[in-house]
């Protein structure tokens, strides 16, 4: 079935019923901890702020929520129903619902995504009870909605209860939720997210049409193994790309990608080659794991200043900083030299012996000292040839003196994050304890503070933010 969406004002109240639904439906188990059960300890975890009427099938009743006995006993004009009955079922279910709400998330797997034709009839026939209905399909096969502002998640609603600025779309319902749970660690939280499944009805394209259009959804991001029109995808992301980032991590590249993908959902996934060139086009962000989507999506959120391509490399250790080096102009970045005024102020800083004024900066020697790495920082912010810094803090070096040391060095690179000109990223490598690791880590993302685990995370995201800020110039031509 060909998606038609509404007319604009139509399409307004549709997508409220789907994204901010006021009244739910659950229909499924609810006797044990799955099916039915799982959505209604949900929407109880998650706090949603409306009201939920249950249909038990098995008897089990609604938690403390209202039962009704069949379908035709829920109330009129509900907006969002959870079906989460066997999937021979399901199409019956969505005829049952004619009338009752605009939107119904099949939880219910057994459709496309068995590989066979039993399963694609069944995908049909639920395509068929959709437009007989006039209730709108999300999945079958998937999570749903996520939307913390109004108290709806992912099962099993353990997920940020704070709102952000992040659409995310995903195919896949675990990555749905792990994006989500990392948001935590890397302070990045949604405006809305959406677990989509095989989109036998409404696709990946129509959420990512809404997401353009919401002005919530700042930052975009997708996981994909394939999409149904290319063609108005790509368009979609061609229109958005020069007002907000869009992130894509495409999954089914290789044969054996390409396979995973349709037994995943059932939908087939593109030639890896046309579809990067078409992306890269279009000018989307391409992420290829899904450690690197996380760290890029958290840094989009932590920009500031003009990020560009020439790198000012602050270390502790010298080595570290010859290896980040030899790494970043394989990926586009440069490591240029500071201008003469920037050398000369930190020579009258830093002694010569055990360091140096180029770039990379090794500052190990007197360079971290109370007074001295304020004014390194700063000298370097305004240094003409560079325009992102990033810089390496180790934990166990700065553990060597004392945590009230360690402190002093993070609280002075959140401070300079907060007035600086430059973008500036941190790598925080796992080198000394996890717990305080974790600590510190946190410590920085919660105030804005693009931190990494790794030097390639950082690198990464120093590309992106660069691919955008050029496509937000081209935009401009």
């Amino acid at each position: 079935m060909e998606t038609q969406l509404e007319a604009p004002n139509a399409a307004i109240g549709f997508w409220n019923s789907v994204f901010n639904p006021r009244s739910i439906a659950v229909i499924g188990k609810t006797e044990r901890p799955k099916g039915g059960y799982i959505f209604i300890t949900t929407l109880k975890n998650a706090q949603f702020r409306g009201t939920v009427h249950v249909v038990s099938t098995d008897g089990g009743g609604g938690l403390g929520f209202p039962v009704c006995d069949s379908i035709a006993d829920l109330p009129e004009r509900m907006d969002y129903a959870i079906i989460a009955v066997p999937a021979r079922n399901v199409p019956d279910t969505v005829l049952g619902l004619r009338g009752k709400v605009a939107v119904a998330h099949v939880f219910s797997s057994g459709f496309g995504d068995l590989g066979t034709d039993e399963g694609r009839k069944r995908e049909d026939d639920l395509r068929s009870a959709a437009a007989a209905s006039g209730v709108r399909i999300i999945g079958p096969n998937c999570l749903g909605v996520y939307n913390p502002a109004v108290g709806i998640a992912y099962p099993p609603g353990i997920f940020p209860v704070q709102k952000g600025n992040i659409g995310f779309i995903s195919q896949s319902g675990g990555t749905a939720q792990s994006f989500a749970w990392c948001g935590e660690n890397y302070h990045y939280f949604h405006s809305k997210g959406v677990s989509v499944g095989n989109s036998a009805d409404l696709a990946l394209e129509d959420f990512l049409e809404y997401m353009v259009k919401d002005p919530e959804s700042e930052i975009i991001a997708m996981y994909v193994e394939g999409v149904r029109r290319g063609s108005r995808y790509i368009e979609l992301i061609r229109s958005a790309s020069k007002q907000k980032p869009i992130v894509v991590l495409k999954a089914g590249r290789s044969q054996a990608g390409v396979t995973a993908a349709a037994s995943h959902t059932g939908i087939m996934a593109g030639r890896a080659p046309i579809w990067d060139a078409a992306i890269r086009q279009a000018g989307g962000i391409q992420v290829e794991s899904f450690d690197e989507l996380v760290e890029t999506v958290s840094a989009f959120t932590k920009r500031r200043g003009r990020p560009g391509r020439r790198i000012a490399l602050v270390n502790r250790g010298g080595g570290e900083g010859v290896i980040a080096a030899d790494l970043l102009p394989r990926w586009g970045l440069d490591v240029p030299e500071y201008t003469e005024a920037t050398q000369r102020a930190l020579s009258e800083l830093i002694p010569s012996a055990g360091t140096g004024f180029k770039n990379p900066l090794d500052f190990a020697a007197i360079g971290g000292y109370p007074g001295v790495f304020e004014k390194v920082l700063d000298i370097i912010d305004s240094d003409e040839n560079t325009d992102t810094i990033i810089y390496q803090h180790h934990i166990e070096f700065a553990y060597l003196f004392s945590r009230k040391y360690n402190d002093y060095l993070v609280d002075t690179l959140i401070s300079f994050y907060e007035q600086s000109r430059k973008t500036l990223i941190v790598v925080l490598p796992l080198y000394y304890s996890a717990e305080v690791w974790l600590e510190v880590f946190k410590g920085l993302t919660s105030r804005g503070v693009s931190t990494h685990p790794a030097i390639f995370g950082a690198m990464r995201a120093a590309v992106h933010l660069a691919e955008f800020e050029e496509i937000r110039e081209k935009g401009r031509e």
